[in-house]
């Protein structure tokens, strides 16, 4: 037996308070499977269906329906019974705060506390490891109604489990207030970024153009005048250990792109590398921009000299002409136009022919240097918030751990 600190027991669920006791979900939930909605889904239906879509979104992405064949109520919590392996959704938990609005699918099921806080069973059951143990990584999980209700958790006193409900529930409406104010900020960028790229800043004249209305001064060229070069890197070879092992050379591709700006690479190679491929080193405020598969039309602003594989776009601008930064925001600007520029009869792809032809505006460089001021100032709002919502994740998770497992009491 496992000597423990005083105030604290050895339990089948690990080290816990001694005020607390080991139950089985069986003798505090009443459960309820869901029934299927698929012939039933009305787009503008007053009841949301909850899937595990629904579940794994957070309740961003849902389906509606009609028909409420299984009704769920305020202080229920709903958990995914069923995943492909390694999902992320499996035993991921919903808690429901309103009557008549929600009703369970199939696959889903619904525990109502019986004396128990609900919310404190909410944090103590979402993505329980107990759950995540019947998921072998080969084949879909699929829990049944005995192996729910057989989980066993420690359980607080009910003024205890109230005071941890409390206090992590506070922490998701602190993350919840900065991801509203994450996507009203997006909101601006995205409404800045249409106006000053057509209309610019302060003009009252236009002109018709190839790209439409455009202010009387700004012209419209071709790509490669305003750049110093536009060219694509190259994988070295594979079957050269010695071009990878040690490398000091960041080397990205495109699953990195992500229309963000890069510090470092997730390989690296040797500078012997560079030497003996086409791989070629570029240089800091280049723009890079994905031309195949799934990553096609994204863009990423080097922060930092790297070299790239062949899949990638990298464009050089001639400084004293454009701003790198404002073709950066231009370019994530037209991505689904470049995208439908696509060929190719599987997954399409941009190849650096269309890129050099593809029409531009040219606004005077210090228009252009407003301009991306400007997208600047959002873009570092969202990076601040975003940071902020980071930190008190990182926080919830801590007490998280602590508060459920007892370590830390109130």
């Amino acid at each position: 037996m496992i000597k423990v600190r005083e105030g604290y027991k050895n339990s089948e669920v690990g080290v816990i308070p001694v005020e607390w006791e080991v139950v089985e979900l069986d003798d505090i939930v009443e459960f309820k499977n869901g029934k299927g909605h698929e012939k039933v889904i009305d787009e503008s239906g007053q009841y949301i269906v909850v899937n595990s879509k629904f579940i794994a979104s957070s309740g961003n992405v849902y389906k509606s329906s009609n028909s409420n064949l299984s009704p769920l109520k305020q202080n229920d919590i709903v958990l995914v019974m069923s995943d492909i392996p390694n999902g992320k959704a499996l035993a991921k938990c919903f808690y429901i705060e309103k009557d008549n609005r929600y009703t369970l699918n199939q696959r889903i099921c619904s525990l109502k506390a019986i004396q128990d806080n609900p919310l404190f069973l909410f944090y103590r059951l979402n993505r329980n490891r107990y759950f995540l143990k019947f998921n072998d990584g080969v084949n879909q999980t699929n829990l049944r109604k005995n192996e729910v209700l057989e989980c066993k958790i420690p359980l607080p006193p009910l003024k205890e489990q109230e005071k941890i409900a409390d206090i992590l529930s506070t922490a998701d409406e602190k993350i919840d207030a900065i991801e509203l104010q994450i996507q009203k900020a997006h909101t601006l960028k995205k409404g800045l970024l249409q106006k000053l790229l057509s209309e610019g800043i302060g003009h009252s004249e236009f002109k018709d153009s190839e790209l439409g209305k455009i202010p009387e001064s700004w012209e419209v060229v071709e790509l490669p005048p305003i750049t110093d070069k536009i060219t694509s890197g190259g994988t070295p070879s594979r079957k050269k250990a010695e071009y990878f092992k040690n490398g000091t050379v960041n080397w990205i591709k495109t699953g990195e792109l992500r229309d963000c700006y890069i510090y470092n690479s997730k390989e690296k190679i040797t500078e012997e590398a560079v030497a003996n491929s086409s791989a070629k080193v570029f240089p800091v405020d280049t723009l890079l921009i994905a031309m195949y598969g799934a990553t096609i039309g994204r863009t990423a602003y080097l922060k930092t000299e790297c070299s790239t594989n062949q899949a990638c776009c990298a464009i050089i601008f001639n400084q004293s002409i454009a701003n790198p930064y404002f073709y950066w925001k231009y370019f994530h600007f037209i991505k689904d136009d470049l995208i439908s520029q696509g060929r190719g009869a599987g997954q399409p792809n941009i190849s650096q022919a269309i890129i050099k032809t593809l029409l531009i505006p040219l606004p005077p460089l210090k228009e252009q240097k407003q301009i991306a001021s400007i997208l600047t100032t959002a873009d570092e709002k969202l990076e601040v918030l975003r940071a902020k919502k980071e930190k008190y994740e990182t926080l919830k998770k801590g007490l998280l751990q602590k508060l459920l497992s007892g370590e830390i009491r109130v």
